[in-house]
């Protein structure tokens, strides 16, 4: 409403000057201020980036809420963030075009950047972003200055560096869900040529659907929870006036149960997971409006995600800069979850440290940028090795067997699959036993490139 009124007394004081109006606006355009971005890893004037890129300021990040990138949605046309199975597997998309998928061997072709290092995978770039200076959101093939996978286009951030004034600032948040957030940052000097800054950060929400667990094991009674805690530092040292370094270390953990689902139809093998689990088994009749979902086991993620960054900066003269960054990145989901999505006992991913998926990146990137005349050109090199470790275990439950006797046999004879192969009855299915798939990938990357403008 403050909007709507100021608004409204700039439209009266506008008819009330009436032709001294034009003057004013005229005067006004001169004073709009530039709005400078690293689309291109220099700082420019947004209006002589030759490439689609929409900048949200840090004011209208902190005004709409956003605490991570799926947040940006709200403020970016065009750009998509979903997740599948909690934040861990998440999909981003820039016109609709963007890399699908639970794998964790799939490079996102909408690429992350944080602080000028590169994110592996969208899911490792969730948590609580802080305190952030703008994001940039690029569209359309970025790979002559971000390199590989972003060809659909890039989200290049930047979180608030340490300042030289003291300053201190805290947020208290609170919503429906008993959502709960706290955080609180400090900044200032440690010295005449020192400065750093702390954030610190915990949400938690609870859950929003209602779990029928069935005979269990799980006694989890909702569902889509979260428990997040972000811790941020950094140091500047300006030993000179053209020597610039800056480290950062962050932490964060990401606690949550996701993702069920509620029953909007039932198959035609309904009545069978019907008669095997305790309750309901599936819910029916089917009601999409319920909020109620069915599990026996738990949905369960644990992320953990870490780093360390080290950016130099030399401004060697007014027209040529040498920018040196260096990162080391781990980042860990483990998981599990009720596969049947019912509170029948037929197959799930135990919460027990079998299935999860870890990365460990080491990057380097160093690069010139200067001025000759009316062209602007940047040179640079980057490296980067990756090591990708996945498990999943996917044991068979108590059910597994009549269930898939009584499918056979269209529900006649739950011991099916016991005449077919001969073998005792709970021998062909043993509950606890079931498939493990092991993935272990290691990727090392050089590139040299170059990106130049033509003024």
């Amino acid at each position: 409403m403050q909007y709507l009124k100021a608004t409204a007394s700039i439209a009266v004081l506008a008819f009330a000057c009436g032709s001294a109006a034009p003057a004013f606006a005229q005067a006004e355009a001169q004073e709009v201020e530039a709005v400078i971005v690293t689309a291109q890893k220099r700082e420019q004037n947004l209006q002589d980036v030759p490439i689609v890129v929409n900048v949200v300021s840090g004011q209208q990040l902190q005004d709409a809420g956003v605490r991570d990138v799926k947040d940006l949605q709200v403020l970016t046309p065009g750009l998509s963030v979903t997740s599948s199975s909690g934040g861990a597997q998440t999909s981003i998309r820039i016109r609709g075009v963007g890399t699908i998928g639970d794998n964790p061997g799939l490079e996102s072709s909408v690429g992350t950047v944080i602080d000028g290092v590169y994110r592996s995978r969208s899911g490792v770039a969730f948590g609580d972003l802080g305190e952030l200076e703008r994001i940039e959101v690029l569209k359309g093939p970025q790979g002559t200055v971000f390199g590989k996978n972003t060809s659909a286009g890039v989200i290049n951030v930047i979180t608030k560096a340490p300042e030289f004034e003291f300053h201190a600032e805290g947020e208290l948040t609170a919503g429906n869900h008993d959502q709960r957030g706290l955080a609180a940052s400090v900044t200032g000097p440690l010295g005449e040529t020192v400065a750093a800054r702390l954030f610190v950060a915990k949400r938690d929400r609870d859950g929003y659907y209602t779990v029928r667990n069935g005979a269990g094991p799980s006694t989890q009674g909702d569902n889509d929870d979260q428990d997040v805690f972000t811790v941020r530092g950094q140091v500047s040292w300006l030993p000179t006036d053209a020597l610039t370094f800056r480290l950062m270390a962050d932490y964060t953990k990401r606690d949550e149960h996701c993702c069920l689902d509620v029953t909007t139809s039932v198959g035609a093998t309904g009545a069978i997971i019907d008669a095997l689990a305790a309750d309901a088994g599936l819910g029916r009749p089917a009601d999409p409006f319920s909020r109620i979902a069915y599990a026996n086991r738990e949905s369960t993620q644990e992320i953990k995600d870490k780093g360390l960054s080290l950016q130099a900066d030399w401004e060697i003269n007014d027209d040529l800069t040498l920018t040196s960054i260096t990162a080391w990145r781990d980042w860990s989901n483990v998981q599990g979850n009720d596969i049947d999505f019912s509170s029948a006992d037929l197959w799930s991913r135990p919460f027990d440290g079998q299935t999860y998926s870890k990365f460990e990146v080491f990057s380097q990137e160093t690069r010139l940028a200067g001025t000759a005349g009316p062209l602007d050109w940047m040179v640079g090199a980057y490296y980067s090795d990756e090591q990708l470790d996945s498990k999943n275990f996917t044991p068979y439950g108590v059910s597994y067997e009549t269930y898939f006797g009584l499918l056979l046999s269209s529900g006649a004879n739950p011991n099916t699959v016991s005449l077919l192969t001969g073998l005792p009855a709970g021998t062909n299915y043993v509950p606890g036993q079931g498939p493990l798939d092991t993935f272990d990938h290691s990727n090392k990357g050089w590139a040299l490139f170059t990106n130049n403008t033509w003024r």
